[in-house]
């Protein structure tokens, strides 16, 4: 995009129609103000460009083209920022479609920020840095994603915007909780929480849903389900005004029959996922998937793995309709009951369809989790080819994708398999990667 300042702009223009200064100049406006204006020696009001849009505009309307003041007045600064709330737009709309390769997007974010960086806009910094977050926090760049939106909360302390804060403590807790770091994630939950209370934020109802439904999560995670349930009841005392309220219950509710599955207090359980499902039609699709698919793990804790599997492909006649992270949890839970029954072609039938799922979406982790469950499929038949093979097929996209989450897994089953070959030196080096070398100096 060509930057150009008003008076570059005008001359630009009248140099296009063959034009002389004079020929703009008249009563009003004179040749050497022109030319000042030209040369950027005077700035461009108003009325001289009012001015100057009718004089070229004899011209140009012959060409069925108007050249408006507002378009003369602009400057490099309001092209710059519209060049980049165009490219923000372009990078929004690709983040949404939660497919692009890393390395293809990251140029672009890269160059946006240059740009900014150059001009010194630090709303436009921040905006970016919420976008990229999001874009890491998808792409699984997790650390990333937290760098990013702290260096935007940042901006909005400076701002005292709490509402913006206690969004971000939120957007940081889920992204340490998707690295397993429970403990920090509580602690941005909780802040987030808190900010809304003490600072009577605008969007406080919605905050306090959405952090006190997180940190629900976090101590189930944690197996710490007293605490768990008293989030539960405390979350169902909250105001239900919120459009986000149903949706969040619902799930909430589904938390605390998973609770008391895990607890083993069956009957309690399956209360609440018959009562879950006497209102099915009222449920969000994504939310009656998940119904489905913790019933089914709710009966093969039990060994009944024929209830389960009915429940998992109740689960799974929506899998076209639901977010593909909740499918490939069906696709593996229907593997689950296929090698419980002993039916271990059919499972590894099912992983790779959940696999190709998976690539034909570039997840990247739903991949690397297929393929794990696959490779722990293949040592227990003791086939170590495969697993070998499939490990190697791993490997590659940890590296090239830099998911630091799953290496100890990796070389976990590397050592599993070296092991069970009979290779001691190929498993002590794969078991000596996942510690620290206490001797090095």
């Amino acid at each position: 995009m060509e930057l150009l300042s008003p008076g570059e702009k005008v001359k630009k223009l009248r140099k296009e129609l063959g034009l002389k200064q004079e020929d703009i100049a008249n009563d009003q406006i004179s040749k050497s103000l022109v030319s000042m204006i030209e040369k950027n020696r005077r700035a461009l009001t108003w009325t001289t460009a009012a001015i100057i849009a009718d004089s070229l505009n004899k011209y140009y309307k012959t060409m069925g083209k108007e050249i408006t003041s507002e378009y003369l007045m602009e400057t490099e600064l309001d092209l710059v920022k519209k060049e980049i709330k165009a490219e923000m737009e372009y990078l929004s709309s690709i983040v949404e479609l939660g497919n692009v390769e890393v390395k293809l997007l990251n140029p672009s974010f890269d160059k946006l920020m240059n740009l900014i960086d150059q001009w010194g806009l630090k709303k436009e910094k921040v905006d970016l840095l919420l976008l990229r977050g999001e874009f890491y926090y998808y792409s699984y760049q997790y650390n990333n994603a937290i760098n990013d939106y702290s260096d935007a909360l940042v901006y909005y302390i400076e701002e005292k915007n709490h509402s913006e804060i206690a969004r971000l403590y939120n957007l940081i807790g889920t992204s340490y909780y998707m690295l397993m770091l429970i403990d920090k994630a509580i602690t941005y939950y909780t802040k987030s929480y808190e900010t809304a209370i003490e600072q009577n934020i605008a969007n406080k109802d919605t905050i306090k849903i959405e952090s006190i439904f997180n940190l629900t999560l976090c101590y189930k995670k944690m197996q710490k389900y007293d605490i768990t349930l008293q989030y539960v009841t405390m979350f169902k005392e909250l105001e239900n005004n919120q459009d986000c309220y149903a949706f969040y219950y619902d799930q909430t509710v589904l938390v605390e029959a998973n609770t008391y599955r895990d607890l083993r207090i069956y009957e309690k359980a399956e209360k609440i996922y018959e009562k879950l499902l006497q209102r099915k039609t009222e449920l969000n699709i994504n939310t009656l998937f998940l119904v489905y698919e913790n019933y089914s793990t709710f009966y093969r804790d039990q060994k009944k793995i024929h209830k389960a599997v009915y429940y998992i492909n109740k689960a799974l006649e929506f899998k076209e309709d639901v977010m593909p992270v909740y499918c490939s949890m069906g696709i593996m839970g229907l593997a689950k009951c296929q090698m419980l029954l002993g039916n271990f072609s059919e499972a590894i039938e099912t992983l790779s369809e959940g696999l190709t799922l998976a690539k034909d979406n570039l997840r990247n982790e739903m991949i690397i989790d297929f393929l794990f469950t696959l490779i722990q499929v293949y040592i227990q038949l003791k086939d170590y080819d495969n697993a070998l093979n499939n490990l190697q097929e791993v490997e590659k996209i940890i590296i090239e994708k830099d998911i630091k989450a799953k290496i100890n897994d990796l070389h976990s089953f590397y050592a599993e398999v070296y092991l069970e070959l009979n290779e001691k030196g190929k498993c002590l080096e794969y078991m000596m990667k996942n510690r620290q070398d206490y001797l090095a100096i």
